[in-house]
């Protein structure tokens, strides 16, 4: 049996806890953040903790006086224990609103629950590539919630399906004006001549944790502007990231096949930095 964590006590994974009347089911009133744990070490805490923070502050919620950055990696370690001391996880803690009322809520503390799934790997792994593809309908709007993690991924969900449809591992998405955006569940890097090149937050992508963690670390050795589709087919490499899988890379594209030295580069830097681990 697995155990989850729910406004900071544990509970079988298959009990009934979220009313119908929960705002993150009626309205998508909510935020999740997704996070990798390495033998019972999660990376880049303070990168998401930053975030967690950052998007109650956008959607004018508050978290509990007790929900601290401490608190929260007590309660995953605790969760750990009870689920047969599982040493290497996806972890996913979801936010909601608590308050009643319909669009407008009158309370704006945030509840929470805390799951996670066992993984194999006890590092980030390149992986051997992903097929990739796009599609003209499938895109993403910029609006003032486009680079959190929020609960209403109605898109992401489309695009999900239209990627297993079609054969392909991942789908590379678009903004409203045509350029460049994400993935389906990471951020994308293109590599040109050596150079390292990633979508502004105003193309409409998510503000992922590893991409931070990557401008943060090469400081100036990224460039963030806009990316026209057209320069997919003259990159010499397609990265995608994100905090659970780390980096991976795109194999095929439109027919076209890639390299991955750049990601085999940043995936060993990585792992050296945030896990003391070699490819």
């Amino acid at each position: 049996m697995r155990y989850i964590n729910y406004n900071g006590n544990i509970y079988p994974e298959h009990e009934t806890l979220l009313p119908v009347t929960n705002r993150a089911y009626r309205y998508g009133d909510g935020f999740f953040e997704s996070m990798v744990m390495f033998n019972k070490k999660i990376p880049l805490m303070e990168f998401h903790w930053s975030r967690i923070v950052f998007t109650a502050e956008v959607l004018s919620a508050y978290l509990p006086p007790t929900f601290t950055i401490d608190a929260l990696q007590s309660m995953i370690l605790d969760l750990a224990s009870v689920n047969d001391a599982v040493k290497n996880a996806r972890i996913r803690v979801q936010f909601f609103r608590l308050g009643d009322g319909l669009y407008l809520s009158n309370d704006d503390e945030l509840g929470f629950s805390i799951t996670m799934d066992r993984l194999d790997n006890e590092k980030f792994e390149v992986g051997e590539g992903l097929k990739a593809g796009m599609r003209d309908d499938c895109y993403k709007a910029l609006s003032m919630v486009s680079d959190l993690k929020n609960s209403s991924a109605l898109m992401y969900v489309i695009a999900a399906q239209f990627t297993r449809a079609e054969g392909w591992d991942e789908i590379i998405l678009m903004n409203h004006f045509g350029q460049v955006c994400e993935g389906l569940t990471s951020n994308i890097f293109i590599v040109k001549n050596g150079k390292l090149i990633t979508p502004t937050l105003d193309s409409a992508c998510v503000n992922g944790v590893m991409r931070c963690y990557i401008l943060w670390l090469l400081e100036n050795q990224v460039e963030e502007r806009e990316i026209d589709v057209d320069e997919l087919a003259t990159a010499d490499e397609i990265i995608m990231t994100n905090a659970v899988k780390g980096i991976q890379w795109i194999r095929e594209l439109n027919g076209k096949t890639y390299a991955n030295k750049k990601a085999l580069e940043l995936t060993q830097m990585v792992n050296e930095r945030l896990i003391g681990k070699a490819v």
